[in-house]
């Protein structure tokens, strides 16, 4: 169903489900815009939408049907029984320290009062992610027997091996596609290991350590009660990674805002203090852009351990020491990013030709490169590379960021034969290059886009996959719009459906997030009242819209859209694309639209709806 309008360039409108289908629905109890929604998120029969607008907790899958589970938890309870010295091992991004902090807090609670528990969490730049030899070294020096990781080492087949000759045994917890060669771990939980049988393959690390916490408290008759205290971290973990809010990550997710925002966790209620946001209110966009940020800016600017301390602490006075330093982590990480962001946006336009943005500089923060990639490529709407060189090494670190229609880690396996390191996902990837290689990269990238996304070379066997640092997963839903380069509408609205009780209803298939998109609506033919700019910067469009059928007022916002204002003047009439928000206030019960595209209207035939 297409949008009958230039809008029709960029979006495209789900199909309506059919009158059989809209039947069959509310036969089962569900309301027509939670089975359309739901249809188009790829969730098609009546049985499985109620499971997913039930969420159950007793419904998720028992964690000892995770590969290698049973065994994992064989040796952990040997290591608890025997007060052997164990190593949380995790990772420096927002999934990698949840996971270790609330797998270290279940260890915490079942371990002997005097056994040694101990962590480690590696430094970006020094260490890179995941097992390192050095840390190895380190860990058998203090005396530990039993590593278990977090959200790493699916690929770090010499790691374990050294290990081994250590005489410490090594557990993998991880979400990331392991390479054909197993590490030869005591065992390895990892839902993509070819072998796996578990149907929910879409937990990341805070996900996948939750299974391993949930087994282990029920091999110890804990109640049930301690398992869902750890749902706070899993929803921060899960969102910050953008993994499917789909399955069981959809009911842990829900379950978990429900335990954040009641929380009672010392260090995340500092944290949530210090993001202003409030308890009780908290949602999904909250964490990705408050609260994940800063737990993010420690292993960014610093170190790791400082989020991780402050996840499993429950002194107040320790929570406020680090959430202070977290602050500060966080503010140094703002400025050094938009200063960063001059710089390439300067490059970006000197390449306005370019249908795919590379940009580079001399020891640029390699723990910021991600982020001013995917700024830039929000901004110019092409995919970017952000490199940073080395110059002693003459190599050079880099991060892509895509956009729709490119996938960019098949385009980086087109040129794999000179990369030194690579990995990633169809709209964000990591890799490491000989400095002299740039532009020919660059070139590859181009003309790979340009000539509609051909594979130029075959993937080498001996490149080394860099492990998923960009904190996503590859979704298998969306698939359509990264055929088309369109983006999806759920739905083409034709009369007045747009209040407080609406947007209730379209928060029961929440949380939103990857796999489960916030809705996104089209409506035409609205008249516009109102233009104006605001914002600090003055870099957003407010604009005041009214129904051309009945007399109702929408107050919507056009962010970065200043520049669309000129285009508007003198119009009279508009066609939107937008999602709906509101602040939850029931005593207000307001909501108003962000609007995510707009052009004058020009008349034609519109598109049927509910």
């Amino acid at each position: 169903m297409e949008i009958s309008s230039h809008l029709s360039t960029h979006w495209e409108v789900h199909p309506l489900l059919s009158k059989k289908q809209f039947q069959a629905a509310s036969a089962a109890g569900i309301a027509s815009i939670h089975a359309q929604l739901l249809s188009n998120r790829g969730i098609e029969t009546p049985a499985a939408m109620q499971t997913f607008l039930a969420a159950r907790y007793e419904e998720t899958p028992d964690p000892l049907t995770l590969i290698d589970m049973p065994r994992a938890v064989d040796r952990i309870q040997h290591a608890l029984e025997t007060g052997e010295h164990i190593t949380v091992y995790g990772d420096y991004d927002a999934d990698g320290v949840t996971s270790s902090a609330l797998l270290f807090r279940t260890l915490r609670r079942l371990k002997q009062p005097e056994a040694p528990l101990d962590f480690h969490i590696p430094h970006r730049l020094r260490d890179g992610c995941g097992l390192n030899l050095a840390a190895l070294d380190m860990l058998k020096a203090r005396g530990t027997t039993l590593i278990v990781t977090t959200d790493c080492a699916s690929s770090d087949v010499e790691q374990v091996d050294y290990a081994r000759t250590l005489g410490i045994d090594v557990i993998i917890t991880d979400h990331h596609h392991p390479p054909a060669e197993l590490p030869r771990a005591y065992a390895m939980v990892n839902p993509w290991r070819p072998d796996s049988t578990y149907g929910e393959r879409y937990l990341c690390g805070a996900g996948i350590a939750f299974k391993l916490s949930q087994a282990l408290y029920r091999a110890n008759q804990q109640p049930q009660e301690v398992e869902l205290e750890l749902l706070d971290l899993v929803a921060i973990g899960t969102i910050a990674d953008i993994a499917l809010l789909l399955g069981e990550n959809h009911t842990l997710v829900r379950m978990g805002m429900e335990r954040l925002n009641a929380t009672r966790k010392p260090g995340l209620l500092a944290l949530i203090r210090s993001a202003g946001v409030q308890p009780g209110k908290i949602r999904e966009r909250d964490i990705s852009f408050g609260i994940a940020p800063r737990i993010n800016a420690a292993g960014r600017m610093k170190e790791a351990s400082i989020a991780f301390e402050l996840l499993t602490t429950d002194n107040e006075e320790e929570a406020a020491a680090r959430v202070a330093e977290l602050n500060q982590l966080n503010q140094a990480r703002q400025q050094e990013t938009e200063t960063l962001m001059k710089y390439v946006r300067e490059q970006a336009q000197n390449q306005p030709t370019k249908s795919v943005v590379l940009v580079s500089g001399d020891d640029w923060h390699e723990g910021l490169i991600g982020l001013v990639a995917g700024k830039l490529a929000e901004e110019i709407k092409k995919p970017v590379l952000v490199l940073s060189n080395d110059r002693a090494s003459k190599t050079s670190r880099g991060s892509a960021r895509s956009q729709q229609g490119f996938n960019i880690i098949e385009a980086l396996r087109g040129f794999a034969d000179n990369l030194e390191r690579y990995g990633g996902h169809a709209q964000a990837a990591g890799f490491t290059i000989r400095s002299e290689y740039i532009d020919a990269l660059h070139d590859h990238l181009v003309g790979w886009k340009e000539n509609g996304g051909t594979v130029i070379a075959p993937m080498s066997e001996s490149t080394p996959l860099l492990e998923d640092t960009n904190g996503a997963n590859e979704p298998e839903s969306g698939e359509d719009s990264l055929r088309t380069g369109r983006q999806m509408v759920d739905l083409a609205i034709t009369r007045d459906l747009i209040n407080y009780d609406f947007y209730k209803q379209l928060r029961q298939l929440s949380p939103f997030g990857a796999g489960n998109p916030d809705p996104i609506f089209q409506m035409e033919h609205l008249r516009l009242l109102d233009a104006r700019v605001t914002g600090f910067n003055r870099q957003h469009l407010r604009l005041r819209l009214g129904s051309s059928s009945s007399k109702a007022h929408y107050q919507g916002t056009l962010m970065r859209g200043a520049d669309r204002l000129q285009s508007l003047k003198g119009v009279e009439h508009v066609n939107i694309i937008f999602k709906i928000e509101s602040s939850e206030d029931e005593t207000r019960a307001d909501v108003w639209l962000r609007i995510l595209d707009i052009e004058a209207d020009e008349p034609g035939e519109g598109n049927t709806t509910i």
